[in-house]
């Protein structure tokens, strides 16, 4: 086809962009064995078969194939696959520890039903028996069939998110940003329906606002969805070092000042933030400064910028031997770890270890 006659123009660079963005993003969330959980996965297949969608009508769209050719040849319903599978991840988001379920498998059903219809219509159209305006009329059919199942989707998480974060005010924080994603695609599906009509019955076409709102809230979703797994993922790991940090220091009886120190530092994680000093530990435990460090010399045999340093290499030492964490930069483990710099970082971990932590995590690896 003559270039002259490519229908490209800033709304489809836009979109390409964004199909671009999706398909990079499937390959790089899923070669990363790190976030290989059933709710990632999910919502990378949701994102590469949004984007796949987008990438056959985009095709149409700049003239690289025709109408016919799109219905004929190429066109896969990939739009019954979005409410299925965003059904799946909210479920996952709302209750991390769901299994999956054989029952899940009939989320796919109409899938199924539509690839066959269109595998059978397209063998039909090669044979001659019937004429291209039937796909549009299935295509047409499958659209509204999409609408409603995305609708029916994001109805039902809205009343199960208003349910949850009623019983649970800590599921209310957490589920924040998934309202706000579920609520935007709302209004997305307001826009779909009448777009959808205005094609159909008044031939008039408003696609572009569809496609760059849709990939936009998509696209942040992902960001944001493998953002929030990996602070999860992170809270669940601390969480596991922290009790073996318990059960080692409460092996034998403690001055009750040692006790609600480690309370404080150990259980509560304190010791992660990196501006805990000794005065406003004093200040939390009601005790005076120099009372404090004289209970943790005499208790501890350590200053507290030592003991407090200690923890620190400790959970920086299990960063470091953890596979998740092994696309993190040094500075990056050090910080999470609790210090403010990489040169503290690397200064307190060789004081405790006798080597730099690049050696430690060669060693460890």
């Amino acid at each position: 086809m003559d270039p002259a006659h490519y229908n490209f123009n800033i709304f489809n660079s836009l979109i390409l962009a964004g199909i671009m963005q999706g398909l990079i993003f499937g390959i790089i969330v899923t070669a990363n064995r790190k976030y290989r959980s059933p709710a990632t996965l999910i919502l990378v297949a949701f994102i590469v078969s949004f984007s796949l969608d987008n990438l056959q009508y985009l095709l149409e769209d700049i003239k690289l194939i025709t109408e016919e050719d799109l219905y004929a040849i190429w066109f896969i319903p990939f739009e019954l696959l979005s409410g299925p599978l965003f059904l799946l991840y909210g479920l996952y988001v709302m209750r991390p520890h769901r299994k999956f379920k054989h029952k899940d498998k009939l989320f796919f059903v109409p899938f199924v039903i539509g690839f066959m219809m269109c595998s059978a219509h397209k063998v039909i159209y090669a044979l001659g028996y019937v004429h291209a305006d039937v796909f549009f009329d299935i295509e047409a059919l499958l659209e509204f069939i999409a609408i409603g199942i995305d609708l029916s989707v994001l109805v039902y998480l809205s009343i199960h998110m208003y349910r949850l974060s009623k019983k649970n005010l800590e599921a209310h924080a957490q589920l924040r940003w998934f309202k706000i994603v579920v609520i935007s695609l709302l209004v997305l599906s307001m826009i779909w329906i009448y777009i959808t009509i205005a094609e159909y019955w008044y031939d008039t076409e408003y696609w572009y606002v569809l496609y760059i709102g849709m990939s936009a809230v998509v696209y942040w979703m992902g960001h944001i969805g493998i953002y929030k797994f990996g602070k999860e993922q992170r809270k669940k790991f601390r969480s596991n070092a922290v009790q073996s940090k318990s059960a080692f220091t409460s092996e034998k009886h403690k001055n009750e000042h040692v006790v609600a120190l480690e309370n404080l530092l150990i259980v509560r994680k304190r010791f992660l933030d990196s501006t805990i000093t000794l005065d406003k530990v004093a200040a939390e435990l009601n005790l005076s400064k120099s009372h404090l460090s004289r209970i943790i010399h005499a208790e501890l045999g350590i200053g507290f910028p030592d003991y407090l340093n200690s923890l620190r290499v400790e959970e920086a030492k299990s960063y470091l031997r953890h596979a998740d964490f092994e696309n993190y930069t040094l500075l990056a483990i050090g910080l999470e770890a609790g210090f403010n710099s990489k040169t503290t970082f690397n200064t307190a971990f060789k004081k405790f270890t006798s080597i730099t932590p690049s050696e430690f995590r060669n060693t460890a690896n």
